[in-house]
């Protein structure tokens, strides 16, 4: 290779979108400190769940702290949407970042102080994730005040990636923690990223953005927001086949342990082997979904995407042996994340900027709760009838539906 290949190859290499995204501007900085943020959740998360479980030694608690991170978002979730479209995001973001601060310190004080028990700490997680769905809504529409409209597809994906690796490094992080330090400072550990994360945020420079005073009060401008999404038909299309893949697929990921039992002799060696592969696949999504793509392509790619992974996720349901059952779960992730990644990048281009806090926290909504509401019935039908069988009648429902749907995706979306 000449020295002007070798340039040039370089220069493709450079300018690749999410290689640009990464190092050059304002995104850079937001993604780099957003990333530590996320981690510093993932590593409160599981901190937060063996306390639970030192405390108990209960599944029935643990799904109680699960609840009360994830309940207000189904409340709370319309009413942020509005937030975001009537207030600067960045702002908003800032804000709620600070108030996550505090209560990660309060935890890790009171941790320290030995003052807290099981109501007190539920109680306080509860409440990080009321601020939690407060802020969802106006991270995720930020996006296109930090890149151009051609760029937003590349950043979605790239959200994507970071959102994996921090489930990834999160929980290992914490684990090592508590094990050679103390529990409370995995929770002093998130409020000092965090920290970091709300300094960044007053370091970048936004887009421009012309804002519109909305019309009407609040519950008037929610209201504005769902009728907006079941006007628009194509939108409708793409989530409704996000949140059925979320209850009838992605649900699976819930129910990770009972198939490590299955598969390995080591339940904890298993598990850990799962979750790395469902992540790996699905970082691998991030990485390859860096082009821009019509709507029409995101349209089938999204629900086409959903499709595969169901079909993954049925070979998953049966297969007995570990490398089958990482293989399987691997192409699940893979699918699901593209899916997800295509149908987030749709819901941001389709969407006028004064109702895309709103759109957005439909789709916040759908991704934060589907799985666990296909867990209650999948995991419940699993006592009952087995692994295979529920998992089968589970991708047989989501088959069908899609099979129902993929005409009118295929009109909405035009020609290939």
């Amino acid at each position: 290779m000449s020295e002007t290949d070798a340039g040039n190859s370089g220069d493709r290499w450079r300018d690749h979108p999410t290689i640009r995204l990464l190092t050059r501007g304002s995104f850079a900085r937001y993604s780099a400190a957003n990333f530590l943020s996320l981690t510093g959740s993932w590593g409160q998360r599981i901190a937060a769940g063996w306390l639970v479980w030192e405390w108990t030694e209960s599944g029935f608690w643990l799904g109680v702290l699960a609840m009360a991170d994830l309940a207000p978002v189904v409340v709370i979730g319309p009413f942020a949407g509005v937030l975001a479209d009537r207030w600067p995001r960045l702002t908003v973001n800032r804000v709620f970042q600070t108030a996550t601060a505090i209560l990660s310190a309060v935890l890790a004080v009171l941790i320290w102080q030995e003052m807290i028990g099981l109501g007190l700490l539920i109680g306080l997680i509860g409440l990080s994730g009321i601020v939690t769905s407060l802020a969802q809504p106006a991270r995720l529409a930020l996006v296109q005040e930090l890149v151009p409209r051609a760029d937003v597809g590349p950043a979605v994906a790239i959200n994507s990636i970071k959102s994996n690796l921090a489930r990834l490094v999160g929980p290992a992080v914490a684990a090592t923690m508590i094990v050679h330090l103390d529990v409370a400072w995995v929770f002093f550990g998130n409020a000092v990223v965090t920290v970091v994360y709300v300094l960044v945020m007053g370091w970048i420079t936004l887009l421009p953005r012309e804002h519109r005073p909305l019309p009407g009060g609040v519950l008037a401008q929610i209201a504005d927001g769902f009728r907006f999404l079941l006007s628009e038909r194509a939108l409708r299309l793409v989530l409704a086949t996000n949140l059925l893949g979320g209850v009838l697929v992605r649900s699976m990921s819930e129910l990770l342990p009972a198939f490590a039992a299955r598969s390995f002799a080591d339940t904890v060696t298993g598990l850990a082997l799962l979750t790395s592969s469902m992540a790996a696949g699905a970082v691998l999504a991030g990485l390859t979904l860096g082009r821009g793509r019509s709507d029409g392509a995101m349209m089938r790619g999204a629900t086409g995407a959903w499709a595969v992974a169901a079909l993954a996720g049925l070979g998953f349901g049966w297969v007995v042996a570990p490398w089958a059952a990482v293989a399987f779960i691997f192409a699940v992730g893979l699918f699901m994340a593209r899916g997800m990644i295509l149908t987030q990048t749709f819901v941001q281009l389709r969407t006028p900027d004064e109702m895309r806090g709103r759109a957005l926290s439909v789709h916040g909504l759908i991704a934060r709760s589907s799985p666990a509401i296909g867990a209650l019935f999948i995991g419940g039908a699993v006592d009952v009838f087995g692994l295979p069988l529920s998992v089968t009648a589970a991708v047989l429902i989501f088959m069908l539906a899609f099979a129902a749907m993929r005409p009118a995706v295929l009109r909405q979306a035009g020609p290939l």
